[in-house]
């Protein structure tokens, strides 16, 4: 009975969160030195050769993302998690149910946390049932803040907030901090869609464009200018461009989670390419005007009045300023407002100088040339944009260095991942969808198993270019096939 009584002791210890998470994730090992490889902005300028200097620029890109992902897996968030599911289940209580949920069969349990939304980084999820020790402390589920968590200060009711990644965070034994040492990589997480900022910059925008679309549309009866035409077109398009930004935003915040199970947060791209496709059609259409009026026996010199290059010089300054405003909100949409407002800004400076230099030189074909070439700035330019969103929007993968940075993370994550079979990123929209293929010991219990793999998946999926990512789990390490080849 002693004996019994011993091994069930100290079976109940081997079983607890901290030591559970120690087993499947392990104790963390001396990390690589990657500082060495660090070249500071001093070294970089003195590297004369433009694709040497590229070369060191990129690894340093690579240097400072591997440091970022060691003091990730170093802190405690690996271990916070995998402890997390030695919580019982929440029960859903039958105070506040739904008619619908009522009516619910008791065979099937709802899970509480699949809800569309931004969730907890620790939601309630099905996993161990043997303690009824007090969950971790739960912080915000998005990428600004699943490195930050609440602590208790005795002094303060309130607690204060402390980076969950800090550099003193690094384990013994690393490189001193010196001035050599790559800055700290913090990523910047883009706006929401339903964030006060989004709807202000897209009101500004608003009021701004229906403005100057007036004021365009005076200048253009006061003149016969091509490039000013080209100009007042770009004027129409730009109120168009803010209108539909308006209307993407509307319906991602207005999102039905049974419609729309993960949210429709693909609308931003699919907004920017429908009016990039608008865009270069338009200005198609102005080429196409100004060759006609190359092409005519009319060679009048178009004469810009005071007014027309008072309102056109007005239209730079508010667009500057819409410019310089919006490139500091990251947010697709605003971004794709902010480079309309850059391309205003051109064009209407180039709008006021073709014109001017044909009236005072005489040269009566310079306008329709003008406006040729603000044509063709105009396609180039959106070209470029609608491509970038076609690729992503159609799966393009990840850059090879985004690949790296991922499979570096998931060699790292925990010792009872024996191989990786192999890992998939592609764009799905803005961000990535990760698929990962792990092998673990065909021993370890389905309970372990699950915990691990949701786990490394929730670290993915904390890195703020990742959208979603899926573990998948195997106990050989000979890779079949694991879908259906689509035809």
């Amino acid at each position: 009975d002693e004996n019994a009584r011993r091994m069930s002791y100290a079976a109940s210890i081997l079983n607890t969160p901290q030591v559970r998470s120690q087993r499947l994730i392990g104790y963390t090992n001396p990390r690589y030195q990657w500082e060495q490889y660090w070249k500071s902005h001093e070294d970089l300028q003195k590297i004369k050769k433009k694709a040497v200097r590229k070369y060191y620029e990129r690894v340093n890109y690579l240097v400072q993302h591997y440091l970022y992902i060691d003091r990730l897996l170093d802190s405690s968030l690996p271990h916070d998690l995998i402890q997390e599911y030695q919580q019982p289940p929440k029960q859903t209580s039958a105070i506040n149910q739904t008619p619908w949920q009522e009516n619910m069969p008791e065979t099937i349990e709802e899970d509480e946390g699949s809800t569309s939304p931004p969730q907890p980084i620790y939601p309630e999820r099905h996993g161990s049932f043997d303690t009824t020790e007090p969950p971790p402390t739960k912080v915000k589920r998005t990428p600004k803040d699943i490195y930050t968590v609440k602590t208790r200060n005795k002094s303060d009711a309130n607690g204060e907030e402390q980076p969950l990644l800090s550099p003193e965070s690094s384990t013994a034994g690393d490189v001193e901090n010196g001035p050599n040492m790559p800055p700290d990589l913090e990523y910047e997480e883009e706006a929401s869609s339903q964030s006060r900022i989004v709807s202000i910059a897209i009101i500004v925008n608003l009021i701004a464009n229906t403005a100057l679309l007036i004021l365009k549309i005076i200048v253009v009866i006061l003149s016969s200018s091509v490039s000013v035409l080209a100009s007042l077109v770009d004027a129409a398009l730009d109120f168009l461009s803010t209108a539909i930004v308006g209307i993407t935003t509307r319906l991602i915040a207005h999102t039905d989670q049974y419609a729309y199970p993960i949210g429709r947060r693909r609308l931003e791209p699919v907004g920017v390419l429908v009016f990039s496709v608008i865009m270069i059609t338009a200005f198609i259409q102005v080429g196409w005007e100004a060759i006609s009026k190359l092409r005519s026996p009319d060679h009048e010199v178009v004469q810009l009045t005071v007014p027309a290059i008072a309102i056109m010089a007005s239209t730079v300054v508010i667009k500057g300023a819409c410019w310089f405003w919006c490139r500091l909100i990251k947010n697709s949409s605003v971004q794709a407002l902010a480079q309309d407002a850059m391309t205003d800004v051109v064009f209407n400076i180039f709008s006021i100088i073709f014109p001017l230099i044909g009236f005072y030189a005489r040269i009566w074909w310079l306008d329709p040339v003008g406006g040729i070439c603000l044509s063709l700035y105009v396609i180039i330019n959106w070209a470029r944009t609608a491509n970038e969103h076609i690729r992503n929007l159609t799966g393009a993968s990840a850059s090879a260095d985004e690949r790296n940075i991922l499979l570096y993370l998931t060699m790292r994550f925990a010792k009872t991942i024996k191989k990786i079979q192999g890992l998939q990123a592609y764009h799905s929209g803005d961000k990535l969808n990760v698929e990962v293929d792990i092998v673990l010991d065909e021993d370890i219990s389905l309970r372990d198993s699950h915990d691990l793999g949701e786990s490394l998946q929730y670290v993915i999926e904390s890195v703020p270019t990742v959208d979603r990512a899926f573990v998948h789990m195997d106990y050989a390490d000979y890779n079949l096939p694991s879908h259906l080849a689509q035809e």
